[in-house]
């Protein structure tokens, strides 16, 4: 009866009050189910893990260190997340069977686990094996008085009592439950869908048998919580621990009718312990539970005043802002257009259009920050490249979008203010190597016109020239050297104008802080195309084909003009390209091809 007792007590410790080890340690538990088995059966150990650390690869021991015990299957693996008085753990089971090899004392030894760096060690445990059942041997039954021998031979019972089982005892609420903040909404028109579980029971383990779906609907993730974290809240009355597991953006794509169809969990419930009527109620069997969330039927209306409506759904503001507000003509500035609110913006795939006088406006690359999760507002920008082509004030007009606003339930036209550009500091269009019209035309002379004579003056040869009577007398050395002094400095100006053309096509290639890859290409292209219209004569505002055609006419070698093709193509990537990633390499490709090329055309 001692033997009994001390057997008896340890089980209820190993069961009662394992180790508690700090939350962020990796920690392992030992159970089996049966601490007294029968010779013929079948014992389930299994070692539970929690803590940090469970992410890792997990590296099983060769062999368990049995005594009077052999391995007759395992291990199995399986994953739990549970809610336990509005806390959320998870955890991590090896379930293995053994066989007892006859009755007597059993041992499971102390065995080691492998986390990734991580190794837990799991302990020892006694069992004491009776006789087999099956050959007419019983189980040795317990002396009355023996109390503790009392709760072993109960230890089987159900520690959940039925529904129903005391008359003070409701039976505890638990549900899983869908509900939409609105049930009717126009086209394109956001519903959010909350899955919620509602609990007055600690449950343990969540497994989707059917997820939620949504046919016929734009669906969007809001809030999708890995560790769901509970609050009170009271439900019909009752006092619930409430969980969002999921909470959903739908939108219908058409008008009509959309069913919602019911989704399905599986959970496992801990019914409370009752140690009087249920003497292991202590440590209640988990009873698993399937909780359906019902369907949900929505009804889509179609757009007031406009049927086939598909643009942007929501309350929004519209805005224009330009990086800079004076520039030089030739030179590229970034107009934004943002459309902003609270809202679908799925729906936003067309651009606005605009024209702009007295620029060039390339087509827009569009960056969307429509993604709803943690945040209340959503908001598209459309970016566009634009080119002055001559100096003075370039008006970029009011810029229109329309939306739907479910509020007003009507479409409304969101209207920018026009913004105006200075472009300024350019040479005019068709001046020559930088000097103006004046000068570069020779003066008229007037009849009569001066005269220039050649006379003779005393001990030598001067030449006179006679502007209105006055006769101006230079030394002949001096004509003679006028040609080459003209000579002398039309080189020194080549000489500069080279040296500076070399300095600004590489200040052209340096990075500026902070760049946009359409700035980096409208610089590159500048540069290229100010080379072309001084060597080459290539207007600047030429479109692409026409400066090739224009390369091949001035007798350019091909390999020259693949050259200035290939950058022209790098140029007009970079500046359409939609904002969807990292450009830096195509920028830098970029840089490198204009850094060989530049110098050969120059």
């Amino acid at each position: 009866m001692r033997r009994t007792a001390l057997l008896a007590a340890a089980a209820f410790a190993a069961f009662a009050a394992p180790a508690a080890p700090a939350a962020d340690e990796l920690s392992a538990q030992v159970l089996v189910d049966k601490a007294r088995p029968a010779a013929d059966d079948v014992v389930r150990l299994t070692y539970t893990f929690s803590g940090s650390g469970l992410g890792g690869t997990l590296r099983l021991p060769a062999s368990l260190p049995l005594r009077n015990l052999t391995l007759a299957g395992g291990p199995s693996k399986s994953e739990q997340m549970s809610f336990v008085n509005g806390v959320f753990s998870r955890s991590l089971s090896l379930t293995y069977f053994l066989r007892p090899q006859g009755p007597g004392p059993a041992e499971i030894g102390e065995v080691s686990f492998g986390f990734d760096e991580k190794t837990v060690k799991a302990a020892s445990y006694l069992l004491e094996v009776g006789l087999a059942r099956g050959r007419g041997g019983a189980a040795p039954e317990p002396e009355e008085d023996d109390p503790i021998a009392q709760l072993l031979r109960r230890r089987d019972a159900t520690s959940i009592r039925p529904a129903g089982a005391g008359a003070s005892q409701a039976r505890p609420l638990i549900e899983f439950r869908v509900t939409p903040d609105k049930t009717t909404a126009y086209v394109g028109e956001e519903i959010t869908l909350h899955y919620e579980l509602l609990t007055q029971a600690d449950v343990q383990g969540l497994e989707y048998l059917e997820p939620p779906r949504f046919p016929g609907c734009w669906a969007e993730d809001l809030e999708k919580p890995e560790k769901p974290v509970g609050h009170r809240d009271v439900v019909d009355g009752r006092t619930v621990m409430r969980f969002t597991l999921l909470k959903k953006l739908v939108s219908g794509l058409n008008p009509g009718t959309v069913s919602i169809p019911e989704a399905k969990i599986r959970t496992s419930v801990r019914g409370s312990a009752d140690p009087f009527g249920d003497p292991f109620g202590f440590f209640p069997r988990p009873q698993v539970m399937d909780l359906v969330a019902r369907a949900l039927s929505l009804r889509i209306l179609p757009i007031p005043g406009d049927a086939a409506f598909h643009g942007p759904v929501g309350r929004f503001d519209l805005s224009a802002k330009l990086d800079r507000m004076v520039v030089a003509p030739g030179e590229a500035v970034t107009l934004r257009i943002r459309l902003s609110g609270t809202g679908n913006l799925r729906t936003a795939t067309e651009s606005p259009k605009f024209d702009v006088p007295n620029a060039t406006l390339y087509p827009p690359s569009v960056k969307s920050d429509s993604s709803r999760t943690g945040r209340a507002q959503v908001a598209t920008e459309w970016s566009y490249v634009l080119v002055p082509k001559e100096n003075g004030t370039v008006t970029i007009p009011p810029v229109s979008l329309a939306v739907f606003d479910p509020v007003e339930k009507r479409i409304v036209t969101k209207t920018t203010a026009p913004l105006t550009l200075v472009a300024e500091g350019g040479a005019p269009r068709g001046a020559a190597a930088g000097l103006t019209t004046a000068e570069t035309t020779l003066p008229l002379l007037s009849s009569p016109g001066p005269s220039l004579a050649p006379r003779s003056a005393g001990s030598g040869l001067e030449a006179g020239v006679d502007f209105s009577g006055h006769t101006v007398t230079l030394p002949l050395w001096a004509v003679a050297a006028v040609p080459g002094a003209a000579l002398l400095g039309f080189g020194a100006a080549v000489a500069v104008k080279r040296r500076r053309t070399r300095g600004a096509w590489r200040e052209a290639l340096e990075p500026e802080p902070g760049e946009a890859k359409e700035r980096a290409a409208a610089r590159v292209d500048r540069m290229l195309r100010e080379i072309l219209a001084r060597r080459y004569l290539v207007p600047e505002g030429a479109s692409a084909a026409d400066v090739l055609s224009a390369l091949a006419e001035r007798g350019l070698s091909a390999a020259r003009i693949d050259d200035v093709k290939e950058l022209l193509s790098d140029v007009d990537f970079l500046r359409t390209a939609p904002q969807l990633g990292d450009y830096d390499a195509k920028i830098a490709a970029l840089r490198a091809r204009a850094a060989r090329i530049l110098p050969r055309l120059a």
